[in-house]
Order: C-alpha cells, then structure tokens, then sequence
C-alpha cells in the first residue's frame, strides 16, 4: 500500500499552515487496545448474563477474541453509550443471542418511558462489564508503532499536545499506567465523560474543548485518529486530520475527512505541517 497519502495540493496554502498543537486519540492510534477491547466486549455478554452460543463462542475464541470486522468498523470511536446499542443488535441477529428486547432498527422511536429507562440500564450495565474487563486487560496494552517516539520528538520540538479520547477517564488511568513516560509529554486528557463533551464523536466537541485547552485554535491542530468516526470529528471541529486507520478499514472512506492517511507513525513527516519532526529519520 501507500505508506502515505495526501488529499491537497502541495500548493494549496492551507496545508502549509504551521500546526502550534497535536491532540491524539487514545485506543488504536497512542495505545493498541483494539484487540483487548474485542476480547472485553465477548466476554461482557457472560458478565451481564447474556449467552452468546457455543458454537459462536467456539469461533470467536479460534479467532483471538477478535469482534468481526462488520461490526467492529461501525463502533470504532464511540462511546459505550453509543456502541453497546450496536453490539447488541449485532448480537441478537448475527449470533442468536437471545434477550428480552429487541435491539433492531426502529427501536429508538418506539419505546416507552419504562423501556427506554430498561435499554438504559442494559447498556450502563454492559459498558460498566466491557470497562472492568478491559481495565483487567490493560496490562498488556502496547504502545502503537511509533507512538512513544512521535511523542517525544513533538515534545522535544515543543509542540504542545493532547488527548481527545472516547474512553472515560477512569479508564484512561488504567491504560496509561504503563506508559508514563509517554503521558507525561500530553498537557491535556479529554475524556467522553467530560461534562463540556455534550456529543460524542463523530460531533467536533471533543476536539474543539481539547483545543480551547491547548489555547490554540482548532484551524492550528493536527489531529491523529485511526476511526473514520475520531476523523469525523477532528474535522467538523475545524483541526487537519492525519488518519492512521485500522489495516482492515477502507483507506478511501477517510478521503472527505483527512488531509493526510499514512500507515502508522512511523511515517510521519512533520516537514508541510511546519514540524521539524521527521519520523523515519529514528532509530525504532
């Protein structure tokens, strides 16, 4: 593949514009959650008393935990508010999980009070199961490649940076635990339950408070993100976006929301962004 892909032309002024701050996401683009989060969603269904049948179950262990493609591609970047609704629907039908309501389409617009305050409870329910789960995992997350370096040399050619994440920030503390060295470089962490986060992404809250925190404007903000929701968002608010997507994910549907896709850190180049930063120069 392209290990680098540009949506400009090289004269086009606006691509020239000197970046004064990088916000990150977290899960798949600073730290390789996305494995442990697969695993953590199969095995919430067993927390949360829900049984995903064996023959299924065999399957998804013979294939690592991995959550299929089809519907890990739609919840990349959502909040658990947003996603649990999508697994189960996934579940109901692609795996025969049985339940006592039905997550098909149209269920949004035909619920009553109680029902709705009922779904509610199943999705608190399960995030609250993926989260310990996955908080258990957190041991084993790994760095991203070129993750750590990227960060040291922004921080070493001053660029302040942050984190908009998704994750909540109890989460987050779990899965820095390891990296330190890395997170002590971030000025700033947005979490998907900060209160000035109204909307999750792919709305542009998230990247518009981490910019008002940086104090620099949004038009000034490199974003990185490896979902096409995180593009989303960092471009509704205004930011340019480096997309380093998922190898599976379909390199053209981050077209319309990046400026840039490159295949992981390693082959950044900060040199049209205004950077003195050039990836492939270190030593990994």
């Amino acid at each position: 593949m392209t290990t680098a892909t540009s949506f400009n032309d090289p004269n086009d002024k606006a691509i020239q514009t000197t970046i004064k701050a990088v916000i990150f996401d977290l899960d798949g683009t600073l730290l390789d959650t996305e494995a442990l989060s697969c695993r953590a969603v199969i095995e919430a269904f067993a927390a949360t008393n829900l049984t995903i049948p064996p023959e299924i179950l065999s399957s998804l262990e013979a294939g690592g935990f991995l959550t299929p493609w089809e519907l890990k591609r739609r919840i990349l970047g959502l909040r658990g508010s947003e996603w649990v609704p999508i697994v189960m629907a996934y579940a109901q039908e692609k795996w025969g999980v049985e339940m006592s309501l039905s997550w098909k389409d149209g269920w949004q617009t035909c619920d009553s009070d109680e029902e709705k305050e009922r779904r509610k409870n199943v999705v608190d329910k399960f995030w609250k199961a993926w989260e310990v789960r996955l908080n258990e995992l957190c041991s084993e997350v790994k760095a991203c490649p070129g993750a750590p370096e990227l960060v040291e040399g922004l921080r070493a050619a001053r660029v302040p940076m942050a984190i908009a994440t998704s994750s909540r920030a109890a989460s987050v503390k779990k899965k820095r635990s390891k990296h330190d060295k890395m997170f002590q470089s971030i000025i700033e962490i947005v979490t998907g339950d900060d209160p000035n986060v109204k909307h999750g992404k792919p709305a542009p809250d998230i990247y518009l408070v981490a910019a008002k925190r940086l104090g620099v404007h949004p038009s000034e903000c490199l974003v990185f993100e490896d979902a096409l929701t995180g593009a989303q968002s960092g471009k509704s608010a205004g930011c340019r976006v480096v997309a380093v997507p998922d190898s599976r994910m379909e390199k053209h549907s981050f077209v319309r929301f990046s400026d840039e896709i490159i295949e992981d850190m390693w082959h950044f180049s900060g040199a049209k962004w205004g950077i003195p930063l050039e990836m492939k120069g270190m030593d990994r």
